[in-house]
This record gives structure tokens, sequence and C-alpha cells, in this order.
């Protein structure tokens, strides 16, 4: 079933039971174009004739599961770019896992809240429009590139005036500069659009979790200048400390909630959210070396630490950075008092050499000095 207007972007739900199918229509049908699929198969065809923008996947379906349909989509040059969001009655942690593995970007879990829904579709949709785009300007500036090269082999060829072919070399190359730089200008400003976009969600996830993230990051981002880092590795590590815990809203509300210690099962868990955290930041190429500090965030530099065992050295040092930043915003949450805050330097000292890359020392005790005194 396709409306009629196509000026909208376009949903491909698969599912097939009726009830839920009418629901998805009901909450996404006015703001966007809808295509159904009843069966993998039926889907698989679907998205190559509709080139649907995103696709609503069901887990459990007769013929043909959504791990399969989503491997097949993702198989096809021409749509293994589409995203896949997956609809599931289950938040087991493998399944989970399985579902990134196969190429899907999300999951909702039935029943699902109109808001939540709504609130993930228009995000993914936008981080696919913002994906697109880059897409087509990197075309547009290969094409640009290839025209300029062109110019270049027929003023080669003539060698009429060299004089003449000097300055038009110059302003060419002066060109491709300034068009280099307006490229990089871009793609800062969509790494800072996929950064924000996580950000709220994980915000709609849990507060708590954004202002925990928030007060690391700034723990970090002073950590960083007094160790004088770049400008760019400075404010990598700030946005990486931003999302370090963004694995956390794949865990279900009992691991993110539940205080005190958690069971066997529960830490199995909850240990998956630094790589959980890479997968989720992959869906874009730009953030891949944040990707790589949040997998490493839980990582001790005696080589104890999760998900690899990395020590020293090993781990990048934005993930150490995050880590003793980690901890300390953690002694702070036991403290209401300031005098008792300004305290937990002295008790960093134990974790030196074993926890804590021990060259971060001086910067660590500046940091809560500064975050304090800012607070």
């Amino acid at each position: 079933m396709i409306h009629e207007s196509t000026a909208r972007p376009t949903v491909l739900i698969v599912d097939d039971t009726p009830a839920m199918i009418d629901l998805l229509i009901e909450q996404l049908g006015d703001n966007y174009e809808i295509v159904v699929a009843t069966t993998g198969p039926e889907a698989v065809r679907l998205v190559a004739a509709a080139r649907p923008d995103l696709i609503l996947l069901d887990i459990v379906m007769p013929e043909m599961d959504g791990y399969e349909v989503c491997r097949r989509i993702k198989g096809q040059k021409s749509t293994r770019d589409i995203p896949v969001i997956f609809l599931t009655s289950c938040t087991d942690n493998e399944e989970l896992v399985e579902g990134f593995a196969a190429g899907g970007v999300d999951y909702i879990v039935k029943p699902f809240l109109p808001n939540e829904l709504l609130a993930r579709v228009d995000v993914h949709m936008e981080l696919w429009r913002t994906r697109r785009d880059i897409i087509l300007k990197n075309s547009e500036l290969e094409y640009a590139r290839q025209v300029a090269q062109l110019q270049r082999d027929e003023l080669a060829e003539l060698n009429e005036n060299l004089k003449t072919r000097v300055i038009q070399q110059t302003a060419l190359v002066r060109s491709q500069i300034e068009e280099g730089r307006r490229q990089n200008a871009r793609t800062q400003q969509m790494k800072n659009s996929f950064i924000l976009m996580l950000s709220r969600m994980q915000q709609q996830r849990s507060a708590s979790l954004t202002a925990h993230s928030l007060s690391v990051a700034a723990l970090a981002a002073s950590m960083a200048n007094s160790l004088k880092l770049s400008r760019n590795d400075c404010s990598t590590i700030k946005q990486a400390a931003v999302l370090h815990d963004i694995g956390m809203i794949c865990m279900s509300d009992r691991v993110l909630t539940t205080p005190g210690v958690l069971g066997t099962e529960d830490v199995v868990k909850f240990r998956a959210h630094p790589a959980m955290g890479q997968r989720i930041v992959s869906i874009s190429e730009e953030l891949a070396e944040i990707g790589l500090i949040i997998r490493h965030h839980h990582e001790e530099f005696s080589g104890s630490g999760y998900p690899d065992g990395l020590a020293g050295e090993q781990i990048p040092l934005g993930s150490r950075i995050i880590y003793l930043a980690n901890f300390i915003d953690t002694l702070f949450s036991r403290e209401s008092d300031r005098e008792e805050k300004y305290k937990v330097t002295a008790k960093l000292a134990i974790g030196m050499g074993s926890l804590f890359d021990p060259a971060l020392a001086d910067a660590a005790v500046l940091a809560v000095r500064e975050v304090l005194a800012m607070g």
C-alpha cells in the first residue's frame, strides 16, 4: 500500500500483525508516506522498488525473520544505506546485539510509547537525510575535482601560453583550498548534528544519565586543557565524554535504574555498554574516533578493565581521561558537602598506576578544583 503523495519521506513497515501495522500507520501517517509488507520476501522486493527512506522491521515473522531481511537489504549496494529500526518485544542483550550486527541502527520495544516511536523515527530520518546530504556534497566536490583535472590536462596539452597557464593553475589551487575549507566546515557541522541528536536520544532515555555525562564531560575537558592537548583533541575528548554512556540506552530499565550492586547476569549486560556505544555512534564515519574512545572508557591502566583488557598507553588517551573523570564524578555523587568533594583527590592516589594513568594525576586535581569552583 502506497499513499498517493510522494512529497514526504517514506517509511516501510514490515510486520505480519495487522493490528501492529494499523497502529504504526496511525502514529506515523500524518508525517510520512507509508509502505507496508507483511512478509520478509515481500519486504526485500518492496525495498528495491519503493526505495523507502527508513524501514521499521519486525524481528519475528514467518518465512524469513527480521535479521535475515536486514542482512539481505544491507547486502545490496542500492539499499544498504537505508536505516533499519527493529521492532521487538524482547530486550535480551544478545538479540539486540544480533540486530546491530545485521545492520540495524536502533530498536523499538513493543509495546511502544507513541512519543518514543515518533522521536526515534524522526531522529534516524534526520540522520539519514544528513548523511545523504554529505554524500551528495562529496559527489559534487569529486565532480568539480574531475572537471578541474580535465582543465589542467587541456592546458598542459595546449601549452600555448605558460604565463596564462600558471595564473589559471594558481587560481584553481586557491579555489580548491577554499572549497576544502568549506567542506571541512560542513563536515564538522554534520558531526556536531550527529552528536546533538545522539545526546537527545540519551536524554529521552534517562535524564540522570545525561546529567552524569555532562559532569564527566566538564571534568574531562578540564583535564585535556591542563595537558595542553590540541584544540581538536580537546573537542573530541569532550564530545566522547558527553556520549560515553550512550550504550546504556540499550540497557533494560532494571539495569539502568536499579541502585546498589548488580547481579552476575546484569553485570554482563552492563559491561556490554562501551562496545554497544561504539556501535551506535558508528552510524557516522565522522564519529569513528569518538566511538573508539567510548569503547575503551572502562579499560584500567593495569589491564584489568573491559571490554578488551587494554593496558597502559594501549588505551586511547581520551579513554584514560574519561575513565578518571567518570570515577571522580561517581565520588562527587556520594558527597553532598562541597568541602568533602574537594577531598576526593586524596582518594585518587590509591588508584594511580593500577586503575588510572599516573600522568593524569595533576590534571585531575586541577579539574576537581576548577569544576567545583565553577559550580
